[in-house]
């Protein structure tokens, strides 16, 4: 098994964090926490109570929910304005797609059907897997993490779907801004070996507290030379490209684990130089 080599390795996931930190320790590495958002509610509920009457009416072909925080969040809401159960009801009458292992558990304690799964619980991995449905005159609920996501969005709608968003939660940064503001410190100073992305808010994020501490150019400088930068998926990859940096580690399978045994792979042909070839 490939090892993490005794590395520093800074994470700015915050829900996972302690998994991924537990993982990044099992193969050898020294794991540095610093989560760079946290999930607040939507101020204006506006948005989602819309879509939400439009679920309950029926006029929804396929949900799909992409967060268990978010469907959790959905389902209250609909608790909230006196709509569950025709909610539950009108689910049962859709195509239901669940994005991986969080939102089928809430699903499930819910007594919701799913009927797809994609083998990757990514926005790619859910296109594909949607490819052999016709989705051309469907309309069809997307279920929003912290931000919008264009890219599945749009990949919906180029099939010819009306896709309607479900806003149920922002990213915000942490309240305790200080683990962040310390790893911001310790970048250009060569403190870190690596830095995992598992999502663009975190990019954000970082250059946002960067900034208001006059350390962006540095961060950036230093994440295009000494650090080696890890990421989850082509979103992360164009966030960074928005401050000239290239990813030098992304995994083909859109997961946190599996970021991290890419990363132990990576360092596994920089040990032995004759690794592929």
């Amino acid at each position: 098994m490939p090892s993490l080599r005794g590395k520093t390795i800074a994470i700015t996931e915050a829900r996972r964090a302690a998994e991924l930190s537990n993982l990044i320790t099992k193969l050898g590495g020294v794991p540095r926490s610093a989560p760079a958002v946290r999930e607040v509610p939507c101020e204006d509920r506006g948005p989602a109570l819309a879509v939400l009457d439009r679920l309950c009416h029926g006029e929804v072909a396929l949900i799909i929910h992409l967060t268990g925080v978010g469907t959790r969040a959905l389902l209250a809401l609909a608790g909230e304005t006196g709509k569950r159960e025709a909610l539950l009801s009108a689910l049962r009458g859709m195509f239901v797609v669940a994005r991986g292992p969080k939102p089928i558990a809430v699903l499930r304690e819910a007594g919701v059907r799913i009927d797809l799964v994609p083998e990757e619980p990514t926005s790619e991995g859910l296109l594909r897997a949607l490819a052999a449905h016709e989705l051309h005159g469907k309309v069809v609920a997307v279920q929003l993490y912290g931000e919008g996501n264009a890219f599945l969005v749009d990949g919906l709608a180029g099939r010819g779907a009306t896709v309607l968003e479900i806003p149920l939660y922002e990213w915000a940064l942490p309240e305790d801004q200080e683990p962040l503001v310390r790893l911001i410190h310790d970048l250009p100073r060569g403190g870190i070996d690596i830095l995992a992305f598992t999502s663009s808010p975190q990019i954000k994020h970082l250059f946002g507290v960067a900034g208001r501490l006059g350390l962006a150019d540095e961060v950036a400088n230093a994440l295009r030379g000494s650090v080696t930068v890890a990421v989850v998926g082509p979103v992360c990859e164009a966030a960074l490209a928005e401050h000239g940096i290239t990813p030098h580690i992304q995994p083909e399978k859109g997961t946190m684990g599996a970021l991290v045994h890419a990363i132990a792979e990576h360092l596994a042909g920089q040990e032995d130089p004759h690794a592929g070839s």
